[in-house]
Parts: C-alpha cells; sequence; structure tokens
C-alpha cells in the first residue's frame, strides 16, 4: 500500500535501521547533556524515510514526523526508547503544514530543558514550536564564528534565540546586535545569554522589522562582522528569493572595511549559487571566500537543496 506520493505509510515500515543509526549515533556522545541530531531522514539518504527526523535534547529524544501518521511515528518512538533504555522520555512531533500536533509518548518530555551545544548552554522547548530554539544543523558554523569574534562587533540578523550571539560573546565579541521581529525568540535570546552567564550589557536586542530599521542598525554599527539566517519564506515577514538582496544592498553602509558576512540560505528551490550571485549583484565590494558544511549528523543527498551557509569579506 502507497500513499498518493509513493511513499508507504510510516505505520507499515521497518524502522530498524532507524532505530540502529540512533543507537550508534547515541554511543559516540559524551555529554549527558548533549543536543543532537541521532537521525535524519530528510536528506533523502535513507530512502522509505525521508519524513522522519529524531533529536536527542539532553536525557529525551523527540520524533518528528512531517508525513499525517501519529500513529506511525509514535510506533518509532516507543522503539527508540526501548532501544535507548537511558533516555528518560520520548516526545512526538507531527508535522502537517503549519499546524503541529506535540504528544508525550514515553514519560514526560518537560515543556523546557538545558542543552549543551560546543559547550555553551541553551534552552529548548520541544512541545512549543516546530522549531524548539537551536538549530543542530548550524553547530559547525556556530564554533567556526566562536574562532573569530575576538574583539569584534557582530550583528546578528534574525537573530531568533541569539545562539549565534552566545557563541560571539563566548569568542570574546565586544558587542552583539540582535535584531528579530519576535519579542519572545529575543526574551528566549537573552535567558540563553543569562545560562551561560554572559555580560548583557554586551549585548542588543532590536525587536523590530529589519526593514523599517535600517537607521537604528546602522547607529550601534559599524560591525566586524555580521550573520544573516533568515526563514526561507515566511508569511509577512521574508521571502529569500525577493528580499535577499534588499539586506545585501545595505552592508555597506554598516560594515567595516575588512568585515565578514556569513549569509545562510536554506531553501531545496534555490541553489548555493543563489548567494554568491545575490552577492556580486547588490553588494559587490563584499568577494565570496568559502563555503561552511552543515552539521554532519544532517547527511544529504541532494546539497543543493540543503543548508548553504556562505562566508564573504569586504576587500
Amino acid at each position: 500500500m502507497t500513499t498518493d506520493s509513493g511513499t508507504v505509510p510510516i505505520a507499515v515500515r521497518d524502522f530498524s535501521d532507524i532505530v540502529q543509526r540512533c543507537v550508534s549515533r547515541m554511543a559516540s556522545v559524551e555529554r549527558t547533556d548533549t543536543a543532537v541530531r541521532l537521525f535524519h531522514g530528510r536528506g533523502h539518504c535513507y530512502p522509505g524515510f525521508e519524513d522522519l527526523t529524531v533529536d536527542l535534547y539532553s536525557s529525551f529524544a523527540l520524533v518528528a514526523s512531517f508525513a499525517d501518521d501519529a500513529a506511525g511515528a509514535k510506533l518509532l518512538a516507543l522503539q527508540i526508547a526501548e532501544a535507548l533504555p537511558q533516555l528518560q522520555g520520548v516526545c512526538l512531533q507531527v508535522r502537517n503544514g503549519r499546524r503541529l500536533l506535540t504528544e508525550n509518548v514515553v514519560n514526560e518530555v518537560p515543556e523546557s530543558l538545558v542543552v549543551t551545544d560546543g559547550g555553551l548552554r541553551y534552552l529548548v522547548r520541544p512541545h512549543r514550536n516546530q522549531n524548539v530554539g537551536l538549530f543542530l544543523d548550524m553547530a559547525p558554523t556556530r564554533q567556526w564564528l566562536r574562532g573569530r569574534c575576538d574583539g569584534k562587533r557582530l550583528l546578528n540578523l534574525f537573530a531568533y534565540t541569539c545562539a549565534f550571539s552566545v557563541v560571539a560573546i563566548a569568542g570574546g565579541a565586544t558587542c552583539v546586535v540582535n535584531n528579530d521581529m519576535s519579542r519572545s525568540a529575543l526574551a528566549w535570546g537573552r535567558e540563553n545569554h543569562q545560562l551561560n552567564a554572559q555580560d548583557l550589557g554586551k549585548v542588543r536586542m532590536l525587536p523590530h522589522d529589519l526593514f523599517k530599521s535600517w537607521s537604528k542598525i546602522r547607529r550601534f554599527g559599524p560591525y566586524d562582522t555580521v550573520v544573516i539566517d533568515p526563514p526561507t519564506n515566511q508569511r509577512g515577514s521574508f521571502n529569500a528569493e525577493k528580499q535577499y538582496g534588499q539586506v545585501l544592498k545595505r552592508l555597506t553602509s554598516f560594515c567595516t572595511r575588512d568585515a565578514e558576512v556569513v549569509a545562510c540560505l536554506n531553501s531545496p528551490f534555490l541553489s548555493g549559487d543563489f548567494l554568491i550571485q545575490q552577492m556580486a549583484r547588490w553588494c559587490p565590494p563584499c568577494r565570496f571566500i568559502e563555503t561552511l558544511s552543515a552539521s554532519e549528523d544532517f547527511p544529504d543527498q541532494y546539497p543543493e537543496r540543503g543548508l548553504k551557509i556562505a562566508v564573504f569579506r569586504f576587500s
């Protein structure tokens, strides 16, 4: 039996390969409070399981299904709990478009958890939204950024819960300005800084529509480093294909002469060349330097459809 899309319903699949992958990855986890992806089906490297992911947050697991099959995903959650008895609980997310169903499957997964990534602490909330507060695929980029922030001023656009801000301050940044339309996300980001006992006097939160706030952005510059990590297509907020260039063309007005720009894009419809082409068109003085890779826990059969991260430098 298949669905209209030609895939086998989750409920009749053999999950043994997924469970074994989770067991193997769990065996390499050194800290009990770590956050990592145990299984990534979204990258099409595991045929038939493209709609499933499994994440570890401290001693709890989150199974996410991107298909409308809560019963099948719940079965997987139960099998993972049985194979990994060290887990204190397993919860389930079933995503159907913008709708989200969350359910505790084994024991009760707390509403809020503190986890570590790269030795820093972050607050995640597995039940609240589709995005729990920390993007695990960005772990290598956070580590890269941490090593390049000493004595720098950083601008974090589309800051969400301010993970890049946390690593920048940990790396010696003198000031970070975080911009995001969501006040609640920035408040969450403030909690992340507090979890790491960081000086909030070095951190500024701008809860404004970026496209109406360029004067505020310039006021707190100039910046030595800019991180741009927008949503691909968020209704009423941002459309990457139409608006990315409108951000890039402003860079010269608030960057230092040799500033670095980290531009991110997570769209299956836009290639990595999109970022390079947009920068060449809208901000020619900023030259492409290199690409950064997503976490190895996120294998992708079609890299151009996955997370793209490009580094540029003014020259």
